[in-house]
This record gives structure tokens, C-alpha cells and sequence, in this order.
């Protein structure tokens, strides 16, 4: 969120309940990321000529929705009003579904399958084991091969932060 004030540094006072995590201030701007319950705020207080109170920049670009989101968002937590999950930066449930299964791909990994077992028992349970030269040319052990390196991605990438919605 951008907010413009005569004074950057007193324009802003984080609401109660939230705690401060990084705090820089710039000549003209003032960047703070505090923790709101399990929210993230994200602010920008830029100096601006004088107005009676400071006032929300939104651009218009491709982000100008979730932006104005952010607002509405950041609006009701300064009124002292609970905040609930945004459902624009949830996953979807088709994603849902997808993170879970590599998840369970990549637990299985780590208890020690191997791709063939990780092909028939969890991705395609209900096909025959293809066997020996068949399984090596096979699309299955294809696509069950870009399904770990999915996963090792996920895990790689901090998989925790998004089942925590940070």
C-alpha cells in the first residue's frame, strides 16, 4: 500500500495488535512490514504536499485490484474490524488439490519410493505396473518425473509459507 502525507513519519500509526517487522525510512519515504495476526501489511508512506489527511495511492496497472483489495483491507484493520483470509491471493481448489498431492509425492520420496511406486500407488492407482522397457519410454514415468521435480521445487521454494498464507 502506498500512502502519501505531509509527514511520512507521523502519517501513519500501525493499528493496535500489529508489530512492527521491518521499519526504513528514506528522505521522502517511510517503508514498514508488520505482522497483523497472520497478515502481512506492507506499507509506503510517501511525503505529499500538504492534505488535510493522508490520502491511498493506487497506479492503474495490472495490480490496481488487488491494490484497491489491500486498501479496503488495511481501511478496516485501522478501524479496529477483524480481517478475514483474502480470497484473491488464496489458492484455488484446483491448486489446493495440486499442492497436496505433491506434497504426498514428495513424502513418499522421502520415506524411500522410488518413481514406479510413486506412478501406481499414488498417481495412477488404478493402472496396471508397466514393466522393463515399456516403463522407460512410457509417458507415465514422464509425467510422475516432472511431478517430483515439481514437488523438490515446492519444498525448495518454502512450501511453508504459503500453507501459512505469508
Amino acid at each position: 500500500m502506498i500512502i502519501e502525507a505531509e509527514d511520512p513519519v507521523q502519517a501513519f500509526i500501525l493499528p493496535s495488535g500489529s508489530e512492527p517487522l521491518v521499519e526504513i525510512a528514506t528522505g521522502e519515504e517511510r517503508h514498514i512490514v508488520a505482522a497483523h495476526g497472520t497478515a502481512r501489511l506492507r506499507l509506503c508512506v510517501r511525503h505529499a504536499p500538504p492534505r488535510p489527511v493522508p490520502a491511498y495511492s493506487i497506479p492503474c496497472d495490472a495490480a490496481c485490484a488487488l491494490r484497491l483489495a489491500a486498501a479496503s483491507r488495511l481501511q478496516r484493520v485501522t478501524n479496529g474490524n477483524r480481517i478475514g483470509a483474502d480470497r484473491a491471493v488464496l489458492p484455488t481448489p484446483n491448486q489446493r488439490a495440486r499442492y497436496t498431492g505433491l506434497l504426498r509425492i514428495h513424502d513418499a520420496l522421502e520415506a524411500g519410493a522410488s518413481a514406479r511406486d510413486l506412478a501406481f500407488g499414488l498417481v495412477f492407482p488404478n493402472h496396471r505396473p508397466l514393466a522393463g522397457a515399456i516403463w522407460k519410454g512410457s509417458g507415465e514415468r514422464r509425467h510422475v518425473l516432472r511431478l517430483i521435480a515439481d514437488a523438490r521445487r515446492l519444498i525448495g521454494a518454502g512450501y511453508r509459507r504459503l500453507l501459512l498464507h505469508r
